[in-house]
């Protein structure tokens, strides 16, 4: 009976494990988007290894443990993300050739509780050029920045705060 059991409770885990392989290899094929025999065999093997020891991490029970951000949500995310590092890049070398500009470090505090969203929103600053973040503690973020000389902490926050901040809050929710 006992291992009836155990296959049982395999079994119900398996399909959850193949789903995540095959979303796995389908992001891998995204980032690499070139279907050459060996990377299709790395696909399969790095998604094979993947889905194994990553699934716990991410998978009670229950499900997926993560239900912070929705899907839609996160790709309205990666548009803007996307068009703010394509404006960023014209701004950062007229910045580059107007020489007006320098280094500042600034400190802000999101709103945001949630630590992946925080990650997400650190990692999005460093996608942008002329910009990086240098540390998180908890939610607050240190971020250096190219910025003319005296502009103001609220002037170099509000980029973040609307462009990404906003878009992973939850609306009626601080975090």
């Amino acid at each position: 009976k006992f291992i009836i059991f155990t296959g049982v409770s395999h079994m119900k885990n398996i399909i959850p494990r193949i789903k995540f392989f095959i979303v796995m290899l389908v992001f891998w094929f995204i980032l690499n988007f070139n279907f050459e025999i060996t990377t299709i065999l790395f696909g399969i093997i790095i998604s094979f290894f993947v889905s194994i020891f990553a699934y716990e991490i991410l998978h009670d029970e229950h499900g997926f443990r993560y239900k912070g951000i929705k899907i839609h949500r996160l790709l309205f995310y990666f548009v803007v993300l996307f068009i703010e590092i394509f404006k960023a890049s014209f701004i950062y070398i007229v910045n580059l050739i107007s020489k007006q500009y320098e280094p500042v470090i600034f400190k802000i505090v999101l709103d945001l509780e949630d630590p992946v969203q925080v990650a997400i929103v650190a990692n999005s600053i460093t996608l942008t050029p002329g910009t990086i973040t240098v540390d998180i503690v908890d939610h607050t973020i240190f971020v250096m920045v190219l910025a003319k000389p005296g502009t103001s902490h609220e002037d170099l926050e509000r980029p973040i705060r609307q462009k990404f901040e906003k878009l992973l809050k939850i609306k009626g929710d601080k975090s």
